[in-house]
């Protein structure tokens, strides 16, 4: 098998002891690699790689190289050994310069692919967070309004009687004060009177009256309460 001696070194075509910063992991000693049926298997000739063993046909993939074939160790990963032989030549100048042009806009559409992933995946977490705060402030509100039927619920048929027996002491009591107001005015109607006695009557009249308006808005509102209670029970 015929070895390009063209100044060349195994440590001249590696770039560095990681692939291009976009991984941690070392590289392998030799270029990467491209899976070729035509040429792969252990070669018969007499090179020899670090380790004494027959060496092992490979195809580069790798910049300017793509496509050129090489003899290198055939052990695996961890104890492959740098030894490089280039079965082919270099390529022309201008060959070199598109398969280094054509890499190089590779790299930068895996680049561009990878950003926008990091982008959507950005906007995608954002997402998923405002997501469950939504989810957060929904169940709270469920909380809220579990905790206001349950409140509704605790209101108890006593309860109900007790509002009842109060609406209808007032409504008694209104009934009272009306026929008391009837009676004195009927009384006053029947006998003269002093002026003294009117004045004093008409500022009785003007307290009966005034408590009889309280009474009845008092009356009032206990029916408004009474109606919003009966209500809430319906739902």
């Amino acid at each position: 098998m015929p070895s390009w001696s063209d100044g060349e070194s195994s440590q001249d075509s590696l770039l560095s002891d990681f692939d291009y910063g976009h991984g941690l992991s070392p590289r392998k000693p030799i270029p990467e690699t491209t899976l070729d049926a035509e040429f792969t298997g252990y070669d018969d000739c007499d090179l020899r790689c670090n380790h004494d063993m027959p060496m092992y046909k490979f195809v580069c993939f790798e910049g300017e190289n793509t496509g050129r074939r090489f003899l290198a160790c055939g052990c695996k990963d961890e104890e492959m050994c740098d030894k490089v032989e280039w079965v082919d030549g270099p390529w022309p100048p201008p060959l070199q310069r598109s398969l280094v042009k054509l890499w190089a806009m590779h790299d930068e559409e895996r680049d561009s692919r990878i950003h926008g992933n990091v982008e959507y995946a950005t906007k995608n977490y954002q997402l998923t967070l405002q997501k469950k705060e939504l989810e957060k402030k929904n169940m709270e509100l469920h909380k809220q309004v579990g905790n206001a039927l349950e409140y509704v619920s605790e209101i108890t048929s006593h309860d109900l009687e007790l509002e009842v027996a109060k609406r209808e002491k007032a409504e008694q009591e209104v009934i009272s004060l009306r026929e008391e107001k009837k009676r004195l005015k009927h009384e006053l109607a029947k006998r003269p009177k002093t002026d003294d006695e009117c004045s004093t009557l008409k500022e009785e009249k003007k307290r009966l009256e005034y408590y009889v308006a309280e009474l009845l808005k008092q009356s009032h509102a206990q029916k408004d309460k009474m109606k919003k209670i009966v209500e809430i029970c319906g739902e």
